[in-house]
C-alpha cells in the first residue's frame, strides 16, 4: 500500500517542491530516506505501481479463501482475532484512495462492511485519512 499511497497522495505535494527542498525533505526522514528518494519527484513507475496493486490484489483473494474457510465472517472464526487488525489498514487505506479492488470478492467486501460497522476496529481504525490532508483524493473516481 506504500507505493499507491506515495504516488496518489504524496506525490503532488513532491513535485511542487524544488529539488533541494525534495532533497532536504527526504534526508529529513531518516527511515523513509531511502524510498523516497527512489520514488523521486516523479513518482514510481507505472510497472511498481502495478506490482504493488497486484500483491494487494492477490491479498484480498487469500482473504476471500480464509474467510469462505472459517464460515467468516471474521479471517479466522466469529471473534475479532489479531490477523483482522493486522489487515484492516491496508484495506482502510486502499478504500481511502477510491482504490477497493475487491467489490468483487462477496466475503472481503462483507469482512470490510464489518469491520467498518464494528466499534471494537472504529477505534482501531486510523483517524488521519489520506483523503482529509490531501484534497485532490477526493475527486478521484
Amino acid at each position: 500500500m506504500r507505493v499507491p499511497t506515495f504516488n496518489l497522495a504524496f506525490l503532488p505535494s513532491y513535485q511542487k517542491m524544488s529539488r533541494d527542498e525534495f532533497i532536504a525533505h527526504a534526508e529529513s526522514k531518516p527511515i523513509r530516506r531511502e524510498f523516497l528518494l527512489s520514488m523521486g519527484q516523479s513518482g514510481f513507475p507505472k510497472a511498481e505501481m502495478d506490482n504493488a496493486l497486484g500483491r494487494l490484489r492477490r491479498a484480498y483473494e487469500r482473504m476471500e479463501a480464509e474467510i469462505e474457510t472459517s464460515g467468516g465472517p471474521w479471517l479466522a472464526w466469529q471473534g475479532h482475532q489479531p490477523r483482522d487488525v493486522a489487515v484492516m489498514p491496508a484495506l482502510v487505506r486502499m478504500n481511502d484512495l477510491n482504490m477497493p479492488d475487491w467489490q468483487d470478492l462477496p466475503r472481503v467486501t462483507a469482512w470490510f462492511d464489518n469491520i467498518r460497522a464494528s466499534r471494537r476496529f472504529s477505534r482501531l481504525i486510523i483517524m488521519d485519512r489520506c483523503s482529509e490532508r490531501f484534497p485532490h483524493l477526493r475527486d478521484v473516481t
